[in-house]
């Protein structure tokens, strides 16, 4: 037994209640066993029937060994006894090779005799079909002329190895004799290249006849080829072990073996005499050097698509050159015809239907990056990323491409390329028309010489961004059109860029605006006069402020419209993508919209610094502050809502609540001591608070729940008056209560209140800010507010600086 299974015994028996069940480990421990021994046997019955197949093959060999060697032993009995039977084998075998010698030599002499007719009748043939028209005549004497210019070149290749070996006027003659093969080989060479070039035109002309006799002829001669091809090696082998052999019966001499050594490496394989040899011995009956034909076949193909280019570009050349990207159809009918037909005609194995593809396929790709060098406009590169997925499409549909095996017709830096150059173009096109676009709405708005324009809704609105969003989408549709996602999300990306570009100027305009206007009335509060005609501001700017916060919800709407519609259209990722780019702009508008809000604000309050100021005064008590306030902000907020989106009113209806209450809480730094005297300060807060809330009440739209816009707001002034007119024992509570509604109350307001009170004096003072800092600070009253994440109330804005 195995230590691992012993360790498992002596676990099992360890315990007691195992004990008990012995029947049950036993049990257990024979089914394992089992399955053990299951497994085992047929691991071994698996490899017991390799072994066997094995064995039983090297037995096969080993008979068929001993069949091949009895068998060579036979052959070499009869040899031996053929050579014994005949007396004088010797004379007779000489005297049989030299008659094979003198019938050779009267056969060459014949041939010579014929050659020059032989040769005359290639030339008339191949001048003939040179003259015709192969579409029209079928190049009838094709295979004629390729089997007789065959025995020509064969008995070329026979007599010039002959000649080598020969003396140099043998040479000469036979150079002679042959000088006008290699003039009939240029014609037949230039006959096969004029049929190569038109092999599609024959198919459609319905030549089957003429196309297969080509192929017949590249298949024969690639066979040929091989052959010779096989035959030299075989003699080149053969030549060099047998002089292998000569050099170690040679004696041990250096030298020589020095000198034979450097004669081998300048040597040729093989030889013109180990060729003779075998021309004598009728091993090489045909050509004694490949010819190539089936090279010369591809590359005249490949040639041949190559000058249907350089045709196509001269037909496209200049201003023209991007029309070819509709003028391509013919590349694929072409490619059809060599799927569906050409390639039955010839062997499978050329796998000529390969060849056309790859070159069509790297010559367009040429083409196409040509077009893709030369700066194309927008739409033309979207035009060849269309032909590019157009490309990729046929493939799959009609040449049965899978979708692994489809390719590109644009290379991966090339089409990066294209993409990068469209959305540069897209962004300086877009640049200009935005600033154009801007440079006359800031003019506008800066000079206000007429008012906004008025929607059927009586709302305001400038023209910039319905115009914007007009070019916005034609460039999105374009883009979609093209159906590139990554150009549609790159277009989507820039133009939100410039959205943001333009959110952020309009930004520094109101700013710049709203500042010009304060310095003008201020200016003409002192001095109407001193103003120079520079300082002068025109008037309307609320009115275009309000247009300004319109425009930017329509241009929300908008955006919110492309997302919608565009996002659809692409895969996940892509919509991602377009869907947080839109987002960001929303986020833009929104924030404009606030800003304009703000500027509002500062012009309404800018003229209540008076009123404020005597806030908690001794002429607050017997004063009409909050009315001279809720007077000059109806006058400004009834218009407003009438002109003013109702979102954008109630945003900016909540800010002046916010504002009113900030102001007024904001008065406690001039230091003015309450008078608690006959309830006179609480008398006079809620004479003031009842003012302001009457005011905002008849303001709130319809729509809009006035609990979030008022009430909430005014919570806080019930805490404020808690804090100035309360027992001190309950300012710490009410603290505590407050920072449950508005969490972030600083600190500073309730020491400017107990600064303002006569009845909390330093000592009590310090004590109760001291309990209140401890309250804010309670480490588990902050750890709900991490949790929470909570946002900033509008009081953590009060400012008490003087």
């Amino acid at each position: 037994m195995s230590s691992d299974i012993l360790v498992k015994v002596s676990a099992l028996v360890k315990d007691e209640l195992s004990l008990e069940k012995i029947r049950d480990v036993k049990e257990q421990l024979i089914k394992e066993k089992s399955a053990n021994e299951y497994e085992l046997n047929k691991e071994s019955e698996k490899y017991y029937r390799s072994v066997e197949d094995g064995l039983k093959l090297l037995n096969l060999s080993q008979r068929s060994v001993k069949e091949i060697r009895d068998g060579l032993d036979e052959v070499n009995k009869l040899s031996k006894s053929s050579k014994a039977a005949i007396s004088r084998y010797d004379v007779i075998f000489e005297a049989t090779k030299l008659y094979e010698t003198i019938d050779m030599t009267s056969s060459i002499y014949d041939r010579i005799v014929k050659f020059r007719d032989l040769t005359s009748q290639l030339d008339q043939m191949l001048e003939y079909e040179l003259s015709q028209d192969p579409l029209e005549s079928g190049c009838p004497y094709l295979l004629q002329i390729h089997y007789r210019l065959t025995l020509a070149r064969d008995f070329q290749d026979q007599m010039s190895v002959m000649a080598d070996i020969s003396t140099t006027d043998v040479q000469s003659t036979v150079r002679k004799l042959f000088a006008q093969v290699s003039v009939l080989v240029s014609k037949f060479d230039k006959l096969l290249e004029s049929l190569i070039y038109d092999i599609v035109e024959f198919v459609r002309a319905e030549q089957i006849s003429l196309v297969i006799r080509l192929f017949k002829i590249i298949d024969m001669e690639e066979r040929e080829d091989l052959r010779i091809a096989a035959v030299r090696n075989i003699i080149k082998k053969k030549e060099i072990e047998s002089e292998k052999s000569y050099m170690r019966k040679l004696p041990n001499d250096k030298n020589s073996a020095r000198f034979h050594h450097g004669a081998n490496d300048s040597k040729e394989y093989p030889s013109s005499q180990g060729l003779y040899e075998e021309i004598l011995s009728g091993t090489v009956s045909t050509r004694t050097m490949v010819r190539g034909y089936k090279n010369f076949f591809f590359n005249k193909i490949k040639q041949s698509v190559q000058d249907m280019f350089v045709e196509v570009r001269k037909e496209y050349e200049g201003d023209k050159k991007f029309d070819v990207l509709n003028n391509l159809d013919w590349v694929f009918n072409e490619l059809m015809v060599v799927k569906e037909n050409v390639a039955k005609c010839c062997p499978e194995h050329w796998q000529i239907f390969d060849t056309y593809f790859k070159t069509y396929y790297e010559e367009l790709h040429l083409l196409i990056t040509e077009l893709v060098d030369s700066e194309p406009e927008t739409l033309v590169i979207l035009d060849i990323l269309d032909y590019d997925k157009y490309f990729q499409k046929t493939l799959v549909k009609d040449f049965g491409f899978s979708k692994q095996e489809k390719k590109s017709i644009i290379g991966d830096r090339e089409k990066e390329h294209l993409f990068t150059d469209y959305l540069s173009l897209i962004v300086i096109k877009m640049s200009e028309w935005i600033n154009n676009l801007e440079k006359s709405e800031f003019e506008v708005f800066y000079e206000r010489k007429t008012p906004p324009h008025v929607d059927s809704e009586g709302l305001l609105y400038l023209d910039g961004t319905r115009t914007c969003f007009q070019m916005f989408t034609q460039q999105v549709e374009v883009a979609a059109g093209s159906g590139q996602a990554k150009i549609l999300v790159g277009v989507v990306d820039r133009f939100c860029g410039l959205l943001k570009q333009r959110q952020k100027k309009w930004m520094d305009s109101l700013d710049v605006e709203v500042r010009r206007l304060i310095n003008f009335n201020q200016k003409y509060d002192v001095d109407p006069e001193s103003i120079t005609p520079e300082e002068a501001c025109p008037g309307g700017l609320v009115e275009y402020i309000v247009a300004v916060a319109n425009d930017q919800m329509k241009g929300a709407d908008y955006s919110v419209a492309i997302s919608t519609k565009y996002g659809q259209m692409v895969t996940k990722n892509y919509e991602r993508t377009i869907t947080e780019e839109i987002e960001s702009i929303l986020d833009g508008f929104a924030e404009v919209a606030k800003y304009c809000s703000t500027q509002l604000i500062r012009i309404m309050f800018e003229d209540l610094h008076r009123p404020f100021e005597e806030i908690f005064s001794k002429a607050w008590y017997s004063g009409n502050q909050a009315q001279q306030t809720a007077d000059t902000l109806y006058e400004y907020l009834v218009e407003i809502k009438l002109q003013m989106n109702v979102l954008v009113f109630s945003s900016l209806l909540e800010s002046v609540v916010e504002e009113t209450i900030l102001r007024f809480i904001g008065a406690l730094k001039y230091g003015h001591n309450f008078k608690f005297k006959n309830n006179k300060f609480l008398d006079c807060m809620k004479r003031d608070f009842e003012i302001f809330y009457k005011l905002f009440v008849q303001l709130v739209p319809e729509t809009e729940d006035k609990t979030i816009i008022i009430d909430d707001k005014f919570k806080l002034m019930e805490y404020f008056m808690d804090f100035c007119c309360g027992p001190v024992d309950s300012i710490i509570d009410t603290w505590a209560r407050c920072l449950e509604v508005y969490w972030d109350t600083p600190l500073v307001m309730l020491s400017a209140i107990l600064n303002c009170r006569k009845d909390v004096d330093n000592s009590t003072t310090k004590r109760i800010l001291q309990a209140a800092t401890d309250v804010s600070n309670d480490p588990q009253r902050l750890s709900e507010l991490r949790n929470a994440e909570v946002q900033p109330t509008f009081i953590s804005r009060v400012d008490l600086n003087s």
